[in-house]
């Protein structure tokens, strides 16, 4: 278990890195975003100020997301579903959407760099679920429906 938490807790502090990054300091914007938004935003462009808006949106989601697990990480043995919806979402809204963004035309360096961030995650995620007998096995979803079927 040791393992898992471990990643709870190193994926979830770069989640909250994200959301810092993301919701205050408005990095991607900056990097891949349209030239001069945040300008546009302080002065009031109503588009601007939406893109920077829907931007903070996703950062207080994510950081929501990364809190989770840090909590998560001091009891992990029961955050195993947790850790397969990180990986769900790190293939959906992070290696398709890169992937979607680059055949949008977005700049290709930013997006390669996330998809093997992602694929990291990802990977890391598998592996630390595989430390607990919950990827190979059938033993933890036996027991569980053992619980239900009995209770």
């Amino acid at each position: 278990m040791q393992t898992l938490r471990w990643w709870l807790q190193i994926v979830g502090v770069f989640y909250v890195l994200q959301f810092v990054l993301n919701a205050i300091v408005h990095a991607p914007i900056s990097t891949v975003g349209p030239k001069d938004a945040l300008a546009l935003a302080s002065a009031g462009d109503p588009l601007a100020k939406f893109l920077v808006d829907t931007w903070v949106t996703f950062g207080l989601e994510i950081g929501a997301i990364g809190v989770a697990l840090v909590v998560a990480s001091r009891r992990p043995e029961h955050a195993k579903v947790l850790v397969w919806t990180i990986i769900a979402i790190e293939l959906a809204r992070g290696i398709a959407n890169d992937v979607y963004m680059i055949a949008r035309g977005y700049d290709v360096t930013v997006f390669i760099i996330w998809i093997v961030i992602h694929t990291v995650v990802i990977l890391t995620g598998l592996l630390a679920l595989g430390r607990t007998g919950f990827v190979a096995g059938g033993s933890d979803r036996s027991v569980v429906l053992q619980r239900t079927v009995t209770e």
